[in-house]
């Protein structure tokens, strides 16, 4: 990927990060016709749209799947192992789901369904948002 592919990817989901730094989860959502969207894009994907802003939500969801993963794929996951994987979906952000990692939970008794908070947190200086269950 080019140096221009690349920035205009990160620009896209720079509002994301941006609200992480303050401790607050969003997604981009169309002033339009009001619905929200995941994957940033710079057009509504629901009614084609340019007046797209990101929203802040309350950043609590649900767990719609999930699973442990046992082995590292990457190596500086090794000493993460077991971790979980999910995907959390948003009542006050419909339609958004948000592929995420769970943590400071018990991994044993994880359903779906389950209610989850956003966890916040920074990684080589950048904004990670992870979730815990409820």
């Amino acid at each position: 990927m080019s140096d221009v592919a690349t920035n205009d990817v990160l620009a896209e989901f720079s509002g994301f990060f941006e609200n992480a730094e303050r401790g607050c989860l969003a997604f981009p959502c169309c002033r339009s016709c009001g619905k929200f969207h995941w994957y940033p894009m710079p057009r509504c994907p629901h009614c084609r749209s340019k007046d797209v802003a990101w929203r802040a939500v309350s950043g609590r969801g649900t767990l719609f799947s999930f699973t442990r993963v046992m082995h590292a794929f990457d190596k500086s996951r090794a000493g993460a192992l077991p971790y979980v994987v999910a995907l959390v979906e948003f009542a006050d952000a419909p339609g958004v789901r948000l592929v995420t990692n769970i943590v400071d939970s018990q991994q044993e008794g994880l359903r779906i369904g389950q209610p989850v908070e956003p966890v916040f947190r920074l990684a080589d200086g950048r904004p990670i948002v992870e979730f815990r269950t409820v």
